[in-house]
C-alpha cells in the first residue's frame, strides 16, 4: 500500500475515534445529569421468618395470668356495699408474674397486668376505683396511663357533676363578659359613655335570660347520665340522692318540652292552621298531666291557647257548612245543578253541550246563577290556558258582592291561592321581596326578628333601639360592602313562584315576563345551568352568550363532583355532563374523568401517606408493610416514595405511588401495584391498627374519624378472609392516614391555660374601640346536638 494511503487511513481511523470517545463522553455525562429513574424491583421487601423460640418464665407467666383472666369470675360478698374482688387464679398469676426479676424491669409490664386483673372485676365501679389507684402511680406508660384516663373518666355520675358545673361556668362566662366587654370598649371613646354602655349591656344581659329553657341542654346531659347510672346500679349509697335530682328535673324537662309546643301552636295560629295548633296544645297537655300539681301557670296557659283554638276551628267549621249549603238546601234547583255538574265532568270543557247547559241553569237559578256561572266561565278558562282572562273574571266577581257570599268568596280564595294563581303570587311576591330588600339595606337584620322572641315585641324593640339607630345610621356603608358581605336571597320566594307558573302555563300570557325576570335572577345568584334552560325558552338569544353558559355550567358541575365521596356519584355526574354538553370544553373534561373514574375504579381506596408512616415507622417497617428502606431514606437517586404514600386497592392489591422520572414531589405520582400474600396484608391491619390506638391514647388530636367500611375491611384483612371482594360503591372507602404534621400543619395550635382571651375588638357599629378579657364558656361535647 502507498505510503499516503496508508497515513490517510490512519488519520480517518484516528478521527473515528475521536468521535466515538466524545460520543461516549457525552452519552456517560448525560447519564450522569440525567433525573434518576423509578425503581421497578424489590420495593418490598421479603417477609421473614418467625423466629423459633423457646418461652421464658416471663412468657410462661403472662399466658398463665392472660389465661386466668380469660376464664375468671369475680368474686363478691352479699353484703351491700361490699367491696369486689377479682378471681383467687388472676390474683395468684398476677403475683407470680409481679415476682420475675424480668418483669420488673420492664416498667409497663407490671401495670398492665395490674389492669388487666383490674378488668375482670365485673363491677364498674370498682374497675374505676381501682384504675384511680393505678393511675396514681408514677413512671407510667402514655398508653397505659392514657387508656386509664378514659376509663376514670368514663363515670355516669362524675360526668352528669360536670355537665351540671359547665351550666354554672355559661353562667358565670356570661355575667364577667357582660361587664368586662362595655368597660373595655370604652378606651377610645372614654369612660364619659361606660355608664351608658355598662348599663345597655346589663339590660341585653337580663334580656337574654328570656332565651334560656328552664332544663339547659347541659342539665339534660345530666339527667341522662344519672338515670344511666341509676339503671346500671338501682341499689347504691347515693340512689335516694340521685333519684330526688331526677324528680326535679323531670319537672323541669315537661315545662321545657311544653313550652316548646306551646310556641309552635301560637306560631300555627298565626299562620290559620288551627287544626296543627290544636295538636300541639294536646301533645303540651299531656307532657304537663305527669306532674299535675307542678306548672300551674302553663296549665292554665295552655287551657286558654285551648280554648282560643277551639274558637277558630268552629268559625272555620261554619264557613265551611255555609259552603256546602247550596248542596244541602232542598230549595235549590237540583236537576239543572246536576244536569251542569255531569256535563262538567264529562264532556270537554269547550263544547256546546256546556254552554246550553251553563244557559239553562242561569236561567232556573236567576241571580245566583249569574254569579255560578261566572265562576265556571272563569274555571274553563282557566284549564284552556287563557290565565289572565281568567284572573280578571275572577277578580270582578270577588267584588261583586260582599265577600260573605259564596260564590265571591271561592273566587277571591283562587285569586289569592299561590298555588291556583302563581302568576299573581309572582307579582305580590316580587313586591314583598323589594320591600324587605329595603328595609333590611336600612335596617339589617333586625327587620326580621328580634334578638328576644320570647319577650312581648314592643319591649324587645324598646331594648334594641340603640342598635338598630346605629344600623340605620351606617346603612350607607353598609351598601357600599354589601357586594363582599353577601346579603339574604329575598328574591326566592317569587322564582319559586314564577317557576310554578311556568309549569302550570308554559304558553301563558305572561311567559316572556316571567322568563326574564327568572333568567336575570339565576344570572345574579350564578346558577348557570337554571340560566341555560330559561335562556332555552327566550327566542333570538344570543349563541355566543350561550355557549359561555355553557361551558359556566359544566365547569360548575366538574367543581361538584371533587366534594362526592362515592364513586358511582362521580361517574353518574361526570357521564352526565359529558352526554349533555358533549361539545364544550368542560364535556370533553368530564368524558375523560369519567372514563378515568372507571379504569381507576376499585374496591378500597384507603391511602397511608409517606409522612403517617415516617411518624409511625412499624407500618412500612419489616412488622408490617416491609417496605424497601431505600424508597423512605429521602434520597431520590435510588427512588422515592412519593407524598402520597401507598394505596390498598381491595381484595390483596396494593397500589405503591412513586416520584416519577425526572418530576418532583409536588407532581403526580407513578404508581406500581402489587398483589400481596394474605400473610403481608395481615401484618399491614394489625400494625396500622396498633398505631392508631397508641397514637390516641397518647394524642387525642391523633385519633382518625370514624369510616365503618374502612373497619370493615381492615378487619378482614387482619383475618385473612379478603379473597371474596365487595364491589359495591358503598363498601369502598377513601379514607386517608396522615401525619399530625399533614393534618394541622406546621405548627397545631393549642388552647391557653388561661380560662380568658385577651380580645382587640373595634367595632363600626356603635364606633368602639377597646381591649378587654373575654372568659370562655365551656365547649359543647361531641353528643350535645341529642340534648337540643
Amino acid at each position: 500500500m502507498p505510503t499516503a494511503l496508508i497515513v490517510r487511513h490512519t488519520e480517518r481511523k484516528s478521527t473515528a475515534a475521536r468521535w466515538l470517545s466524545a460520543m461516549a463522553l457525552v452519552w456517560f455525562a448525560s447519564g450522569c445529569l440525567a433525573p434518576p429513574s423509578v425503581v421497578t424491583h424489590d420495593l418490598l421487601e421479603p417477609l421473614a421468618r418467625q423466629a423459633l423460640w423457646l418461652p421464658s418464665d416471663l412468657d410462661l407467666a403472662t399466658a398463665r395470668l392472660a389465661r386466668a383472666a380469660l376464664m375468671s369470675a369475680p368474686v363478691a360478698q352479699k353484703e351491700r356495699g361490699a367491696e369486689v374482688v377479682a378471681d383467687t387464679l388472676v390474683n395468684n398469676a398476677l403475683e407470680d408474674l409481679r415476682a420475675i426479676e424480668t418483669a420488673r424491669a420492664m416498667a409497663s409490664l407490671v401495670p398492665l397486668a395490674i389492669d388487666l386483673r383490674n378488668a375482670t372485676l365485673d363491677n364498674p365501679i370498682a374497675y374505676r376505683q381501682r384504675s384511680r389507684e393505678l393511675r396514681k402511680n408514677p413512671g407510667l406508660d402514655s398508653r397505659i396511663s392514657g387508656r386509664l384516663d378514659r376509663i376514670i373518666g368514663d363515670d355516669p355520675i362524675r360526668l352528669a357533676k360536670r355537665r351540671q358545673f359547665d351550666s354554672w361556668h355559661r353562667l358565670w362566662a356570661r355575667s364577667f363578659n357582660a361587664i368586662s366587654q362595655p368597660l373595655g370598649s370604652s378606651i377610645v371613646t372614654g369612660f364619659v359613655l361606660a355608664p351608658f354602655q355598662l348599663a345597655n349591656s346589663l339590660v341585653h344581659y337580663l334580656a337574654d335570660f328570656s332565651n334560656l329553657e328552664p332544663l339547659s341542654t347541659t342539665d339534660r346531659q345530666a339527667l341522662v347520665l344519672r338515670q344511666e347510672f341509676l339503671r346500671r346500679h338501682p341499689s347504691t349509697e347515693q340512689t335516694f340522692e340521685l333519684e330526688k335530682m331526677n324528680e326535679k328535673s323531670m319537672i323541669r324537662l315537661a315545662e321545657t318540652l311544653a313550652l316548646r309546643r306551646i310556641r309552635s301552636a301560637e306560631v300555627a295560629l298565626e299562620r290559620s292552621e288551627p287544626a296543627l295548633a290544636l295538636h300541639q296544645i294536646r301533645t303540651a297537655k299531656k307532657v304537663l298531666d305527669a306532674h299535675p300539681k307542678e306548672n300551674v301557670r302553663l296549665q292554665s296557659r295552655v287551657e286558654q291557647l285551648e280554648t282560643k283554638t277551639s274558637i277558630e276551628i268552629s268559625e272555620q267549621s261554619r264557613h265551611r257548612l255555609r259552603s256546602l249549603k247550596a248542596v244541602l238546601d232542598p230549595d235549590e234547583p237540583h236537576d239543572a245543578a246536576r244536569a251542569l255538574a255531569r256535563t262538567m265532568l264529562t264532556r270537554p270543557s269547550g263544547s256546546r253541550d256546556l254552554d246550553q247547559r251553563l244557559t239553562d241553569y242561569r236561567m232556573v237559578a236567576k241571580e245566583d246563577g249569574i254569579e255560578i256561572t261566572e265562576f265556571i266561565v272563569a274555571l274553563r278558562q282557566h284549564e284552556n290556558g287563557f290565565d289572565l282572562k281568567a284572573r280578571e273574571r275572577l277578580t270582578k266577581l270577588a267584588g261583586m258582592k260582599p265577600a260573605q257570599d259564596n260564590m265571591p268568596r271561592h273566587a277571591k280564595t283562587l285569586i289569592e291561592d299561590a298555588w291556583q294563581n302563581p302568576y299573581g303570587a309572582f307579582r305580590q311576591l316580587e313586591g314583598r321581596a323589594n320591600r324587605e330588600e329595603l328595609a333590611w339595606r336600612l335596617a339589617g337584620e333586625w327587620v326580621r326578628r328580634t334578638r328576644y322572641p320570647n319577650l312581648p315585641t314592643p319591649v324587645a324593640v324598646l331594648i334594641d333601639t340603640p342598635t338598630i339607630a346605629m344600623t340605620m345610621v351606617l346603612a350607607p356603608l353598609r351598601a357600599m360592602t354589601s357586594p363582599w358581605t353577601g346579603s339574604p336571597d329575598f328574591r326566592r320566594a317569587p322564582a319559586l313562584a314564577g317557576y310554578r307558573y311556568l309549569h302550570k302555563f308554559p304558553e301563558g300570557t305572561k311567559q316572556r315576563e316571567v322568563v326574564d325576570w327568572l333568567y336575570d335572577y339565576e344570572i345574579d345568584e350564578e346558577r348557570w345551568g337554571r340560566a341555560l334552560r330559561l335562556a332555552d325558552l327566550i327566542p333570538n338569544f344570543d349563541s355566543t352568550q350561550r355557549l359561555e353558559l355553557v361551558e359556566k355550567t359544566a365547569d360548575g358541575r366538574l367543581a361538584q363532583v371533587d366534594r362526592l365521596a362515592r364513586r358511582d356519584d362521580r361517574t353518574s355526574v361526570l357521564s352526565g355532563v359529558a352526554r349533555e354538553f358533549p361539545d364544550s370544553e368542560g364535556g370533553r373534561e368530564a368524558g375523560m374523568r369519567a372514563r378515568a373514574e372507571v379504569s381507576d375504579a376499585s374496591a378500597q381506596r384507603i391511602r397511608i401517606t409517606k409522612g403517617f408512616m415516617l411518624e409511625n415507622p412499624s407500618v412500612a417497617g419489616p412488622d408490617g408493610l416491609g417496605l424497601n428502606p431505600r424508597l423512605l431514606n429521602g434520597d431520590d437517586a435510588d427512588g422515592e416514595l412519593h407524598p402520597d404514600g401507598i394505596l390498598l386497592r381491595g381484595g390483596r392489591m396494593l397500589e405503591i405511588l412513586l416520584v416519577a422520572e425526572g418530576a418532583d414531589k409536588e407532581d403526580g405520582p407513578e404508581s406500581r401495584s402489587r398483589k400481596i400474600s394474605k400473610h403481608r396484608l395481615s401484618r399491614i391491619a394489625s400494625t396500622l391498627d396498633e398505631a392508631v390506638q397508641r397514637n390516641s391514647l397518647i394524642d387525642i388530636g391523633a385519633r382518625q374519624t370514624p369510616d365503618a367500611s374502612r373497619d370493615v375491611y381492615l378487619e378482614r384483612a387482619g383475618l385473612g378472609l379478603t379473597e371474596t371482594i365487595d364491589q359495591r360503591p358503598a363498601a369502598e372507602s377513601t379514607h386517608v392516614y396522615q401525619s399530625l404534621r399533614e393534618r394541622y400543619g406546621l405548627v397545631r395550635g393549642r388552647e391557653s391555660i388561661l380560662p380568658f382571651d385577651l380580645v382587640f375588638r373595634g367595632s363600626l357599629g356603635d364606633f368602639s374601640l377597646g381591649a378587654f378579657p373575654r372568659w370562655r364558656p365551656p365547649r359543647e361535647t361531641p353528643d350535645a346536638f341529642l340534648y337540643r
